[in-house]
Order: structure tokens, then C-alpha cells, then sequence
């Protein structure tokens, strides 16, 4: 009988066994989760700050949208609240000029001199009249502002004999000022009671003539300006004599609107 010499395999059939101490040198990793802990001083590269408050704001979008509407509130309120003041601001000033009711200029003929006179075919017309008032404004708050466009005109007897423009000039509250107007005459021939007194300085009757102005103003109080109003303003007048020292023997004023 042959006896039978038993076959050694393959080595790669051979199962290998895992042989700590014949790899220990290698590493050896079997598959799983691991977690790897690094110490911090070992840790090169920081990602950026932002990079935190991006991925809040994807974990809590609706984050953003409160405070968004948190702003839109904010623009509200501040919104109101000058509005408010502004209301507030409009409302103090109106009812200061209602319960005040700023009183209107006072007039007063201080000085009423002709000059240049000339001759034409035995009739006196005059070319300037030289006219100082006195303007008092009596209001403690308001102070009252001449704007441009004031016509100023004389007359004697119902005829108009002189025409000219009214100054322009910012006059304060508890004020009184003194302006000279320069009136042109129009050409027409003067009264005969006129003339006489003209002819004969030294004469001493009287004569009466009529001044009218119509003044656009505004009245400026706490630093808030009212719309443009007209004042007409009439003084009527009587002169001792038409020389050059003459003098005003009685004057009433009246302003209306």
C-alpha cells in the first residue's frame, strides 16, 4: 500500500493571523467612526469670525427678518416724532399770531418840504416833494418786514400831483424808524391857493394835502414769516406854508388792510 505524503498548500491559502507583535510597527485601522482629538496649540488655522454669524443666521433665518421689521419700526417712530414736533411747532406759532393779533404800523408826518420848483407859461409844477414819517411798530413779538413793490401817492384836493415808491427795510418789534420818500410830480398844474403860497414865501395860510401808501409786508414772529398782506396806509395833512421851513400844523393816519 503507497502511503500518501500529505500536500502542504499554497501560502496564499494559508489564513493569516493578526500578530500583535509583528505589527506593532505598522499602523492598523479597522473601518468605524473615529474621533481625533487634536490639542489646541497644535491648531494652525482658525476659520474667520463671520463664518459664525453665517451659519446662525441659517440655523435662525427668522432671525433676520425680526430684525428687519425691528429698523422699518425704528423709521416709524423717528417719522412720527418729527412730524409730531413739526404739528406742534406750527400749531404754538398759529395760535400765537391768532391770540396776539399783531397790531398794524403806526404813521406819523414828521416833514413835508417842495423843491424845485419850475416855471412853465405862468404855472407852478414841481418835480419833487421831500416827505419824512416816522413808522412805529408796537408789537412786543412780531417785527414786521417792508417788502419791495410799496407805491406812495400825493394829492391835494382829490388831484393826484406826485407819485413815488415806498422803501424796503426790516424793522423790529417795539421799533420806530424815520424814512424819507422822494415823490416826483406828474406834471399837473397846481391849485391857484397853491401857487400864491408858493409866490409868497412869507405867507401863512394853510394847505391841506393827502398821502396814500399801499405797503405789502410780512409779519415775522419766533422766527416763522406770515404770508404777504397789503397795507394802505392814508395820512392827511395840513402845512403851515409850502417854504422850506415850513411846519405841520395837524396830521391824522390811518392803516387798514
Amino acid at each position: 500500500m503507497t502511503e500518501q505524503v500529505p500536500t502542504v498548500p499554497h501560502s496564499d491559502a494559508i489564513p493569516k493571523i493578526h500578530d500583535p507583535v509583528a505589527t506593532s510597527n505598522q499602523p492598523f485601522f479597522e473601518p468605524g467612526t473615529y474621533v481625533i482629538q487634536i490639542p489646541r496649540d497644535q491648531i494652525y488655522r482658525v476659520p474667520p469670525p463671520g463664518n459664525a454669524s453665517v451659519a446662525q443666521r441659517q440655523r435662525n433665518p427668522h432671525q433676520k427678518k425680526h430684525k428687519s421689521c425691528c429698523g422699518c419700526s425704528c423709521f416709524w417712530c423717528c417719522f412720527i416724532a418729527i412730524a409730531s414736533g413739526i404739528a406742534v411747532a406750527v400749531t404754538i406759532v398759529g395760535l400765537s399770531f391768532i391770540l396776539l393779533k399783531p397790531k398794524d404800523p403806526e404813521f406819523q408826518v414828521q416833514r413835508f418840504v417842495v423843491k424845485k420848483p419850475q416855471v412853465s407859461k405862468n404855472k407852478y409844477s414841481y418835480t419833487n416833494y421831500d416827505i419824512r414819517l416816522n413808522v412805529h411798530n408796537s408789537n412786543r413779538r412780531s417785527s414786521i418786514l417792508y417788502q419791495q413793490g410799496g407805491a406812495v401817492s400825493l394829492s391835494f384836493r382829490q388831484q393826484n400831483v406826485a407819485t413815488g415808491k415806498f422803501p424796503t427795510f426790516h424793522q423790529g418789534h417795539k421799533n420806530s424808524t424815520d424814512i424819507g420818500i422822494v415823490l416826483k410830480g406828474t406834471g399837473v398844474g397846481l391849485p391857484k391857493d397853491v401857487q400864491n403860497s408858493l409866490r409868497n414865501r412869507k405867507s401863512k395860510v394853510p394847505d391841506s394835502f393827502s398821502l396814500k401808501m399801499n405797503v405789502p409786508v410780512k409779519m415775522k414772529t419766533s422766527g416763522f414769516k406770515t404770508g404777504l398782506a397789503e397795507i394802505v396806509v392814508t395820512c392827511d395833512f395840513t402845512v403851515q406854508s409850502l417854504a422850506q421851513d415850513t411846519h405841520i400844523l395837524s396830521h391824522e393816519c390811518q392803516t387798514n388792510r
